[in-house]
């Protein structure tokens, strides 16, 4: 009975006075790679041509190991089935024509050059209960039993995966990608895409923003240390968001120094002349905003478009003595896209 993928075993021909030649080859090849696999006579190796769109979108902070894109599945009809029997254990899995051999922990992923790009294969057999998995590089693959095999029915579909940070002007060429190999022996398919894919990382468009705190601020205003002056609403603008985004966070960083976490107030910068004073940043609600730390931003749409993160900002005393002038402090917003 045909199996739906692979087997091996040692060349009994090796006896008697080869028996010095028999051990050699032992140690300088590991058992599953050892054995003599066989294809059906008149069996062809088939391509695997996965028509790609021509760009990629990925989110620019997506974490390592999404899945930015899956092919439709190709599979094998009786007409193009490769058939082959291995007489002992065996190894199948990918080479990789475009980049290097990935580590253990990522062995089904094939990197693409620099481009912090990956491809895989990943494989179904069309029958109920079977589960879709993923083609290992072929040097560290699983073995195999030995005995006959088929990929009748068998499914096959590329998925590009982000590995790393994706390279400025990343892309993945057309053409060759690698192959489906037998025990590295013989190919069983070759992997490759018609079209050349860009890729693009996702992101928001995101003005600086000035907050004017207005010339109507006086120092009696203030009632002792701790106290405010009323809030002036600003936003972070997100402008022009594209689809395809499922989860935006912002982070507020100080560029200066922290006077009250609890009350999140920064210190003026340096070139400021007023004293006692510092600027506190609130959200929406008038609460101490969140300093330092990632933020999701609830309102955002997957669907894209544009929004407002608001928030307010106020100056508070935090000395007893406060000096006129001027008042200026300013923080850095770093956005995340997922």
């Amino acid at each position: 009975m045909q199996k739906t993928l692979y087997r091996l075993e040692s060349d009994h021909l090796l006896r008697g006075f080869c028996m010095t030649a028999f051990f050699l080859a032992a140690l300088l090849s590991s058992p599953a790679d050892a054995a003599n696999c066989t294809i059906r006579q008149g069996a062809v190796v088939k391509q695997l041509a996965f028509q790609i769109p021509s760009s990629f979108t990925v989110p620019r902070d997506a974490p390592i190991g999404t899945v930015i894109y899956e092919s439709a599945p190709i599979t094998n009809s009786a007409q193009d089935t490769l058939s082959f029997t291995c007489t002992a254990a065996f190894r199948w899995g990918l080479v990789n024509s475009v980049g290097g051999i990935p580590p253990a922990a990522t062995k089904v992923d094939m990197p693409i050059g620099n481009t912090g790009l990956a491809w895989g294969l990943v494989y179904k057999r069309e029958e109920p209960g079977m589960t879709a998995e993923q083609l290992a590089a072929i040097s560290l693959a699983s073995s195999k039993a030995a005995g006959p095999y088929t990929f009748l029915g068998t499914s096959f579909s590329l998925r590009i995966k982000k590995i790393g940070p994706v390279a400025p002007g990343a892309a993945v060429e057309a053409g060759l990608l690698g192959y489906a190999n037998i025990n590295n022996e013989f190919n069983a398919f070759i992997v490759r895409t018609s079209t050349k894919a860009s890729v693009t990382a996702q992101s928001c468009k995101t003005p600086d923003v000035i907050v004017q705190m207005g010339d109507r601020n006086r120092v009696g205003q203030f009632k002792g240390v701790g106290t405010s002056l009323a809030p002036v609403n600003f936003s972070i603008n997100l402008n022009g968001c594209p689809s395809g985004i499922s989860k935006v966070s912002y982070l507020l960083k100080p560029n200066t120094q922290i006077l009250d976490a609890a009350q999140s107030v920064v210190a003026l910068d340096a070139e400021s002349v007023a004293k006692g004073v510092g600027l506190q940043v609130l959200n929406q609600n008038g609460e101490p905003a969140v300093l330092n730390e990632k933020v999701a931003f609830s309102e955002y749409d997957k669907a894209g478009g544009n929004f407002s993160i608001p928030l307010k900002a106020a100056y508070r005393q935090t000395a007893p003595v406060v000096g006129a002038g001027t008042a200026n402090s300013s923080l850095t917003f770093v956005m995340s896209y997922e």
